[in-house]
């Protein structure tokens, strides 16, 4: 018998796993180039020999191939059923050939499968990483790869000094796989570092990063694998975005000594700057070449940039678009200049055939009249030619309306037809509501509340019957909004009524109206107030738009205590308050609600007196409401910066005190109480200052306010610092600051926003300020 050693198979079987394979010879036979007359398999129990025999390709009948015998190994031992593999030569009794013996060690099997320790990993998913069972032959290969994958599952859950132990002579010796978990403490990012970056600093690397350093309360820091490789993928997008196209990015993790810290550095590759050589243009006919380029952001000598070359694709795709040019394709190749760090970029466009609008139909709206669906399209005008900015547009607009549930837009029609009709497919929505509730505020005290609100009324549309009001079949259409509040608490009350009609006559002008009941305890006295408001506006386009507006207050001061302010007996009794006024909106907030960009704007001037009354002074306000959105991930949670800027100024002494401005309390100025800043004023009965609020003449207040995902969207965390004075004249000599954290809680069954908790700390306040570290905002209603 002869045998022919395996020495490469051997080696890696071995490192695999404990495997081997040998081919063993006999004395005095060279087998190369001879028939094989016989294929035999030996030492099979448990494994069908045809499972065996399906791996071998060295057939009976062929000559002898040592390579064939080799791979013909390698096959039947990556069955993981063997031990030990063999191929033994021996001489044909007759001589006409050699007899070839595939000699096999079959695995022992498994009788049982312990698991201890388990922890953070369910023991049944430690089992199935496993992939071995009772009954499955003991393969070491399956079994170290097995081990691999449950250390990588802990690491992954950052428990990275986990151990996974087996208890080798119970598996041996009883055929037990005993598998123990220490699975160690969790790490914790302590430090995050950067090495190899020479054109950016560290903090700025540090914002594109979005694993943390552990910080006590706030901040777990906990280490995770897959959000480490994110990282160092957005570092070398931010590289890439900048003209650094071969800049790489990877992440070292230093573990500390007791296994529950951990050091993060990112190892940078920054190569060279990419510029763009030229940009070429084919295949335009309606705008020049030179035109194309101009609307380009991404020009020639400027650094390459792959967002700048997205927007530039999208600038010239909107430049046909506002033609009609709705099936136009721009495609924009890149050539690297394989000597040079720059890129050619060729701008490739076809044009296609310019579209009219034709018929514009809408469907799918059962209550909503049509009018009201196409007040919200833009650039489909029939008889025009399309826009297709307008048309992405008015898909936006009907997406953020609150009336519908789904809205998609479909331009129908062959690409070459002259004029192409438009079907607008709506979704409804239930647009009215009755809710119960009640809430706790720490501005206002426990409040009841009785809402009912149609968003999508028709002042037009009696019922004709008492049947069609109670189910909703009346009162509806218009794109109106209706509400009726009814909110009694133990410190304040309010009830009221209103309307809105947002498209007058189907033109930009809109008009509303409304009436409530105030009431208030204020501490040291009693505030009533019946009132009515009416407004009539226009708007200019989609973003600016201007009222006028008239007032008309009753108020009553009542049960006034003897130490309360003069300011308070002399407003005491009825007064009535009358007002005219302008408003001037901007508007660019992607969302009403909850913005994530944009801005918001309102200017107005009130002259107090013009309609009448017992005052007569004039009240100029300023707010403006800033949005950023910072970043996004894949499942739309974005991280939003924002700012509040408020500016208001009566000249002059005649506002009595219930029309001053007063600031502090949770929607106004966090980390101190409802009215907590401002003047005091001087007490009746002492006339010395007291600590009653009688509000200022003139308020300045700024606030900054980074929002950010906890779990999901529906669960948000904010620090924010809000800062600025409310004092008698002009002035900023008496200044606070303050800074917190807080959280967000949004669930569709509560409201657009049921929950807010924050805590402030005052950083800088007055004498006489009244602080308030906790402060809340809970609505809960039972619909």
């Amino acid at each position: 018998m002869q045998a022919i050693h395996l020495g490469r198979l051997f080696l890696l079987l071995a490192a695999a796993g404990g495997l081997w394979a040998v081919e063993a010879g006999a004395q005095g036979v060279d087998p190369a180039n001879r028939p094989v007359v016989e294929v035999r398999v030996e030492g099979l129990d448990r494994v069908a020999e045809q499972l065996v025999r399906n791996q071998i390709r060295q057939a009976a009948g062929d000559p002898y191939d040592a390579k064939t015998v080799e791979q013909d190994i390698v096959r039947i031992t990556y069955l993981g059923r063997f031990s030990r593999v063999e191929a033994r030569v021996t001489e044909d009794p007759a001589k006409a050939g050699v007899i070839l013996t595939y000699a096999l060690a079959e695995h022992p099997l498994l009788r049982e499968v312990r698991v201890f320790g388990a922890g953070v990993v369910k023991e049944a998913e430690v089992r199935g990483l496993l992939a071995l069972g009772p009954g499955d032959p003991i393969d070491p290969f399956l079994l170290e790869r097995g081990l691999k994958q449950i250390k990588r599952s802990y690491e992954d859950a950052g428990h990275f000094a986990a151990h996974i132990e087996v208890d080798d002579q119970l598996l041996r010796e009883e055929r037990i796989l005993s598998v123990t978990v220490v699975q160690g403490p969790r790490v914790k990012i302590r430090g995050i570092e950067f090495q190899g970056n020479t054109l950016f600093e560290d903090n700025v690397l540090r914002s594109r990063v979005r694993s943390k350093e552990f910080f006590p309360i706030f901040v777990k820091g906990q280490l995770d694998r897959t959000k480490l490789d994110l990282d160092a993928a957005s570092i070398r997008q931010w590289y890439q975005d900048r003209g650094y196209l071969d800049a790489q990015a990877d992440r070292r993790i230093e573990i500390s000594p007791d296994g529950r810290t951990a050091v993060v550095v990112f190892v940078i590759d920054e190569g060279r700057m990419y510029t763009v050589k030229q940009v070429r243009v084919e295949g335009n006919e309606v705008f020049s070449s030179e035109q194309i380029r101009f609307v380009m952001p991404l020009k020639p000598g400027d650094t390459y940039s792959g967002r700048v070359l997205e927007a530039s694709l999208v600038a010239v795709r909107d430049m046909y678009g506002k033609l009609g040019f709705m099936e136009s394709v721009i495609t924009i190749d890149r050539l690297f200049d394989p000597t040079l760090p720059q890129v050619e970029l060729s701008v490739r466009v076809t044009e296609g055939l310019p579209s009219m609008v034709g018929k514009v139909s809408v469907t799918g709206n059962q209550a909503t009249q049509s009018k009201v669906i196409l007040r919200q399209v833009r650039g489909m005008s029939p008889g025009r030619p399309f826009d297709r900015t307008g048309v992405e547009l008015t898909e936006r607009r009907l997406a953020n309306n609150p009336n519908f549930g789904q809205a998609d837009v479909t331009i129908l029609g062959l690409h070459d037809d002259e004029f192409r009709d438009v079907l607008i497919e709506v979704l409804e929505q239930n647009t009215g509501s009755i809710s119960f509730g009640a809430g706790v505020s720490s501005d206002s005290g426990i409040i009841g509340a009785i809402d009912v609100e149609q968003r999508n009324f028709d002042i037009t549309d009696t019922p004709d019957n008492v049947g069609e009001l109670f189910t909703g079949q009346a009162f509806r259409g218009a794109g109106q909004r209706f509400n009726l509040t009814l909110q009694p608490g133990n410190q304040t009350s309010n009830y009221s009524i209103g309307w809105r009609e947002p498209y007058l006559f189907e033109t930009d002008y809109f008009t509303g109206g409304s009436a409530r009941y105030f009431s208030r305890d204020r501490g040291v006295y009693d505030e009533e107030r019946l009132g009515a408001f009416f407004d009539i506006g226009q708007r200019f386009g989609d973003v600016w738009s201007a009222s006028i507006n008239a007032r008309a207050d009753q108020l009553e001061i009542t049960g006034i205590d003897p130490d309360a302010p003069v300011d308070v007996f002399a407003v005491e009794g009825d007064s009535l308050i009358t007002g005219l006024g302008l408003s001037i909106n901007r508007s660019t907030v992607d969302n009403r609600i909850r913005p994530t960009r944009g801005s918001r704007i309102n200017l107005s001037i009130e002259q107090i007196g013009a309609l009448g009354g017992d005052y007569d002074f004039t009240n100029l306000r300023l707010r403006l409401d800033k949005f950023w959105k910072l970043d996004e991930d894949f499942l739309g949670r974005a991280k939003v910066l924002s700012f509040r800027g408020e500016v208001g100024y009566i000249p002059g002494d005649d506002a009595p005190l219930f029309e001053r401005y007063y600031a502090g309390g949770h929607r106004s100025f966090r980390g101190f109480a409802f009215r907590g800043i401002g003047p005091r004023g001087i007490r009746n009965d002492t006339g010395t200052l007291g600590d009653d609020p009688v509000g200022g003449n003139f308020m300045f207040l700024a606030g900054l306010q980074y929002e950010f995902p906890l779990l999901d969207n529906n669960v948000r965390g904010v620090i924010f610092t809000d800062q600025g004075t409310v004092s008698e004249d002009i002035a900023l000599d008496e200044w606070r600051a303050s800074v917190g954290t807080g959280i967000r809680l949004t669930l569709p069954l509560f409201g657009a926003a049921p929950l807010a908790i924050d805590l402030a700390i005052p950083l800088m306040k007055e004498e006489g300020d009244d602080t308030q570290v906790i402060s809340f905002d809970l609505s809960l209603p039972f619909r």
